[in-house]
Order: structure tokens, then sequence, then C-alpha cells
């Protein structure tokens, strides 16, 4: 009987600390979004609109993704944020969470 009990307690557990991991990564997503809209390039209304984010869970891995995805209409993000041979790069999206990661693993792990 005990390990019925401790394997769903585990089962419980694991539950509950998926769930939390998927709220932190949802706020942590949406601070990264906020960031890089308002941070994105002036004039570029459509792009901005179309930075979004998505989340991600397959077995034990919960990803999260901010970004402006195919099909979005606005296809020319990438060469904003990463420049042509005639543009300079002019990036929204890395600094949005490379320049915040503290925050974003804070917000992940449950902080504020």
């Amino acid at each position: 009987m005990t390990n019925y009990i401790t394997e769903w307690k585990q089962k419980e557990l694991l539950a509950k600390v998926s769930g939390d991991v998927i709220n932190g990564m949802e706020a942590a997503c949406q601070f990264a979004k906020a960031h890089a809209q308002a941070h994105a390039p002036v004039g570029t209304g459509l792009m901005k609109a179309r930075i979004t984010h998505k989340i991600t869970a397959r077995g034990k891995s919960i990803t999260g993704y901010v970004g402006v995805f195919k099909n979005s209409g606005a296809f020319y993000a990438q060469f904003v944020e990463l420049g042509t041979s005639k543009m300079a790069a002019r990036p929204f999206l890395r600094p949005a969470v490379f320049g915040n990661a503290k925050k974003i693993m804070k917000l992940v792990a449950g902080g504020k």
C-alpha cells in the first residue's frame, strides 16, 4: 500500500511542479515579449504587433519561445533583427531575452 501512496504523491508533486514551471515560463515569456515590443525599431508597427510567444512541454522539458513566427505577415523581422548585407542589424528580440536573463530566470523560478 505504501508504494501506491508514494507513487501517487510523486505524480501529484510532479504535476504541481510542472504547473508552477509553466506558469513561470508564461510570466517570463510575457516579460520578454513586452520588452521586445517596447524596443522594436520605430516604424515597424506590424512587426511589433506580431511579436508573440509560445510554450511547449515535451517529456521533462518545458521551453518558451518569443519571436515573430512564420506566417505572421512580418517576414522581414529576421532582417531587422540580424541585418543584411545592405542594412545594419537592429536587434530587439535577442536583447529582450539575453539582456534580461537574470530577471527571466527569476520569473521562470516563480519570482517576481
